[in-house]
């Protein structure tokens, strides 16, 4: 059954849509977010998520839709919407044909942790949606558990950070955190060891003992890890440079010391 099809950008659903897409308190308020493309929409139902709504152009459903929609759950709702209308909606200068509505919890407060996590980034004050896009996809791919987000933040479903995470933001748990001192006390009282990363640190980042379960805290771009966060932490790293660069992208930081800490895990089975 080919998809209903609207006629125009002011009906309420796609007034929602842009409400998602644009405003941070209503995604919270709402728990729901909008996802654009193909890649992003995938991951999405990959990771079991169930769409509201998904919106495609008619050319796109005749051309690659039918096979989306057959994996999608029938109370999704199906709409074809004209390519005028569609780029009315979306964000992006050159859309790609596809956009969703999905819902998604997002954790405001200090709530308990997973289950039984070993290894979980905190990012502190990260502000730039690019650099928290890339952080998110490289902690998914270094086995990271949880991602713990400071107030602020940059927003980490806002649409450029879904766009940056390339879905890899749908394979891990994020949790806004208001108090970052109870975050830290919690972790600890967990076995945790706090490690945090710092261009004075007193230790080699290669020379750590990344003992199992491990926090990692990683700083604002222009600003680092704040001192009060620095001062709780059990151990302080660093990642010596070379010649007159001062600091490196945080996300490019995060990812020479998960991996540290992945090979030294490696070793230990070896």
């Amino acid at each position: 059954m080919k998809p209903d099809q609207l006629s125009s950008k002011h009906n309420p659903i796609l007034k929602e849509y842009r409400k998602l897409l644009l405003n941070r308190s209503y995604r919270r308020k709402r728990k729901k977010i909008a996802v654009e493309g193909p890649n992003l929409v995938r991951e999405a139902l990959r990771a079991g998520l169930v769409p509201e709504v998904i919106f495609m152009t008619a050319e796109y459903y005749d051309s690659s839709g039918k096979q989306w929609l057959a994996k999608v759950p029938s109370t999704t709702k199906k709409i074809l919407l004209s390519p005028v209308i569609f780029n009315e909606i979306v964000e992006t200068k050159t859309p790609q044909s596809i956009a969703a509505i999905f819902p998604c919890t997002h954790h405001t407060e200090n709530s308990e942790l997973m289950m039984k996590p070993k290894l979980v980034v905190i990012a502190d004050r990260l502000q730039d949606p690019g650099n928290m896009g890339t952080l998110i996809r490289t902690a998914v791919a270094a086995g990271v558990d949880t991602l713990f987000c400071t107030a602020g933040c940059t927003d980490p479903f806002s649409p450029k950070v879904l766009r940056a995470t390339v879905g890899s933001i749908f394979q891990i748990t994020i949790k806004e955190v208001s108090d970052t001192g109870q975050l830290l006390a919690g972790l600890k009282e967990e076995g945790f060891t706090i490690v945090a990363t710092a261009g004075g640190g007193e230790n080699p980042y290669w020379s750590a003992d990344y003992t199992m379960p491990l926090a990692l805290i990683v700083g604002n771009e222009a600003s680092g890890v704040a001192a009060d966060l620095i001062t709780k932490a059990d151990l302080v790293v660093a990642i010596p440079l070379q010649s007159k660069v001062e600091s490196l992208n945080a996300a490019v930081a995060a990812g020479i010391i998960l991996f540290e800490i992945k090979r030294q895990e490696s070793a230990e089975y070896t």
